[in-house]
């Protein structure tokens, strides 16, 4: 936690600091509590078989801005999709500090060999069951909130249109404490 506090406590030119995680992504929608009349009671049909889609997001630390990607599955190789596109993002910063939590694939051998062929990247670990630590968890609260839960889409590629409308949107996210 000090090296987390650290190094959004510092304002150092050249470096960018950015919360990671990813977040899954449910043709069959999340239920939730919604709005109607009373004595009335609001239908949420399902598409029967469920198809899922996975992304991988990043929320600058100061200025808000959301980063993604999405894929098929919640692998390696998502999570070093998005290392890439920051690396491009960012190019000219000197430091890329990445808060994120312990999941297996930030873990990886091939996500530890690409660290080490990007020096300019630092991932600091939040402490294990300390969700609150990582501020990109709001975003995908919101999301979820705002177009998962309760959903009509019949299909994935309308679900994936309304979820990246939102990402778009969201920006700066409001939610952060820059």
């Amino acid at each position: 936690m000090r090296a987390i506090q650290a190094a959004l406590a510092r304002n150092v030119r050249g470096t960018e600091v950015l919360y990671v995680d990813e977040v899954d992504i449910d043709l069959n929608p999340k239920l939730g509590p919604a709005w109607t009349r009373r004595g009335q009671q609001r239908a949420v049909p399902t598409p029967g078989k469920n198809e899922k889609r996975y992304i991988a997001g990043a929320l600058h630390a100061r200025t808000g801005r959301i980063h993604w990607c999405s894929g098929l599955s919640k692998r390696t190789d998502l999570f070093l999709s998005l290392l890439e596109q920051l690396r491009t993002s960012y190019r000219k910063a000197r430091r890329i500090i990445v808060i994120l939590d312990n999941y297996r694939i930030h873990k990886s051998r091939a996500s530890r060999a690409w660290i080490q062929h990007n020096p300019k990247f630092k991932l600091l670990f939040q402490p294990v069951y300390h969700p609150w630590v990582n501020v990109i968890e709001r975003v995908w609260r919101q999301l979820h909130e705002t177009v998962t839960r309760n959903h009509r889409f019949a299909s994935m590629s309308g679900l994936m249109e309304a979820v990246n409308a939102f990402l778009r949107c969201a920006q700066p996210f409001p939610g952060a404490d820059y």
